[in-house]
């Protein structure tokens, strides 16, 4: 049995469900499979990491387990309650936050503006948003204070479309953060930022609570190795290897896939195995 197939440990034994789980996940598109047959099992405030070559079918497992996608077969769960039929708006009620590749933030509001709206996505008028600003006392108060918690409490008048690239990335983990969740999913947080950026995210990333588990998509290894604790591999829509971020960089199949190795006696080892049936 290769640690792809191997069982994952039970994390749910001692301490209640898994915050996040996976069964058997599969996603096609039109023959084309994205996501075959994986399963994780995300301990409650784990850092755990997604990683895989362009086309390894990361961002599609994201959005398979944020509702972004129905999956063709297989489940998802939230602290052992089935989501694998909820909208993505339902699951963030239930605490499951993420962000995305591409920026997500009003460019026109302020750093302040934009984190009250999110707050406003919590409220019972979360469906009436034209009303007076004054109105939103409350909210602007508890979103300068998320502000202020991770370092952006200087730019809080400041338009989005003003800030660097690091602060939009940073403004959009708060964002998140704002909703309140009890998982976040981060997809490749500190993709474009310089090293100095990547150095203000990872210090971020490394603050948030320890009762938050974090699940993030990330190419830059420095920044995984600076923020979680383990990790799962993928490969062609395939789980290759989960475990340890030591054991995921001694891998020889890992190896290969990131630097073309092959195994030892001059040997390519396979690739790894999944399905969709």
């Amino acid at each position: 049995m290769t640690a792809a197939q191997a069982p994952a440990p039970d994390a749910g034994s001692a301490a209640g469900p898994p915050a996040l789980s996976a069964e058997h996940l599969c996603r096609r598109f039109r023959g084309v499979t994205a996501v075959a047959d994986v399963s994780l099992r995300i301990p409650a405030g784990t850092r755990f990491g997604i990683i895989g070559p362009n086309g390894a079918g990361k961002t599609t497992l994201f959005n398979l387990l944020s509702g972004e996608l129905r999956p063709t077969t297989g489940t998802v769960a939230l602290f052992g309650r089935d989501i694998t039929r909820l909208r993505s708006y339902r699951r963030v009620a239930l605490g499951l936050g993420r962000t995305f590749q591409i920026t997500r933030v009003f460019s026109d509001l302020t750093v302040l503006e934009n984190l009250t709206l999110a707050q406003h996505g919590l409220s019972r008028t979360k469906l009436s948003p034209l009303r007076p600003w004054r109105s939103y006392g409350a909210m602007t108060t508890e979103a300068a204070e998320l502000a202020g918690s991770f370092g952006l409490a200087g730019r809080l008048a400041t338009p989005a479309a003003e800030l660097s690239h690091g602060e939009v990335r940073e403004l959009e983990v708060l964002l998140a953060l704002a909703l309140k969740p009890r998982v976040l999913l981060l997809d490749e947080p500190a993709a474009g930022l310089s090293p100095a950026e990547r150095v203000s995210i990872m210090a971020l990333l490394r603050s948030l609570p320890d009762d938050l588990t974090l699940v993030m998509i990330e190419h830059d290894i420095d920044v995984l190795r600076g923020v979680v604790d383990s990790a799962a591999v993928l490969h062609l829509g395939a789980l290759v290897i989960q475990g340890s971020m030591r054991d995921i960089q001694q891998d020889d199949r890992v190896r290969e896939l990131y630097l073309g190795r092959a195994a030892p006696g001059g040997r390519r080892r396979a690739g790894p195995e999944g399905s969709c049936s």
